[in-house]
């Protein structure tokens, strides 16, 4: 599982987006950096991390960043 200070580093590190533990309750809209290509590129890398998938039609339904969080955050559901 990743932590929410995980998610946070990779927003900064690999996007090279400013990201406060505030921000993660913004709309996309409010952050001035954000373009859906960032959205696109923070899946990527959040799943390389993680290892977990996630439709990416989910992604686009996500309108905060703490959405995108919640995504990865969720424990994986286990087979059957």
């Amino acid at each position: 599982m990743m932590t929410q200070d995980d998610f946070i580093s990779i927003v900064r590190d690999q996007l090279r987006l400013p990201l406060a533990n505030a921000d993660l309750e913004n709309d996309f809209d409010q952050e001035v950096n954000w373009r859906s290509i960032h959205l696109v590129r923070l899946f990527v890398e959040v799943e390389k991390k993680t290892g977990q998938r996630v439709p990416v039609a989910r992604l686009f339904e996500e309108r905060t960043v703490r959405g995108i969080y919640d995504l990865f955050a969720a424990p994986e559901p286990t087979g059957a």
